[in-house]
C-alpha cells in the first residue's frame, strides 16, 4: 500500500516504466511521509481506454491519520504533473485517480497497515517480527 495500478493500450518502454515507478514513489512518499518499500506500481496493457486517454492512473492510498484533504488534492496534482512528464505525455492524456482506501483494509508483510503517521511504530514491530522469525530488517524508512 499504496498500490499504483496503470493502464494502457499499448506497453511503455521499460526505461519510462521504471521512470514512472520512480515518480510515483518519490512524489508519494515525499508529500506523505510514507515509507518507499511501501509503494506498488503495476503496468497493465492491453486495454481499451477512454478516447483521448492514453494512460489511466488509479492510486489506491491511505486515508486518515495526519492526512488532509489537501495534501490528497496536492498528491493528485503532482502524480499527474510528474507521470505526464516521466510518460512523455500532454497531461490530457493521462488520467490520474486516487482512492481512499481505510489502514486497516490493508495488510502489508503479514501486518496490518498503521494509520498514515505511525510508519515508524510499525516499522519496528515488524522488524522485531521479522527478526523472531529470521528474516532481515527493514530500514528503507523516509
Amino acid at each position: 500500500m499504496p498500490l499504483y495500478t496503470l493502464a494502457s493500450k499499448k506497453p511503455f518502454p521499460e526505461q519510462i516504466r521504471f521512470d514512472i515507478a520512480q515518480v510515483i514513489t518519490d512524489v508519494h512518499c515525499g508529500l506523505t511521509g510514507a515509507p518507499s518499500e511501501f509503494v506498488n506500481v503495476v503496468f497493465m496493457t492491453g486495454y481499451g481506454m477512454r478516447r483521448g486517454t492514453v494512460l489511466g492512473v488509479n492510486g489506491n492510498v491511505r486515508m486518515g491519520g495526519d492526512r488532509t484533504a489537501g495534501l490528497y488534492e496536492k498528491l493528485n496534482e503532482q502524480m499527474h504533473t510528474r507521470i505526464s512528464e516521466a510518460a512523455q505525455l500532454e497531461k490530457s492524456k493521462v488520467l490520474v485517480t486516487l482512492i481512499g482506501i481505510e489502514s486497516n483494509w490493508v495488510v502489508e508483510g503479514g501486518m496490518v497497515l498503521p494509520f498514515p503517521g505511525d510508519e515508524a511504530d510499525w516499522l519496528e514491530r515488524k522488524n522485531a517480527t521479522h527478526a523472531a522469525m529470521g528474516i532481515g530488517p527493514v530500514t528503507d524508512y523516509i
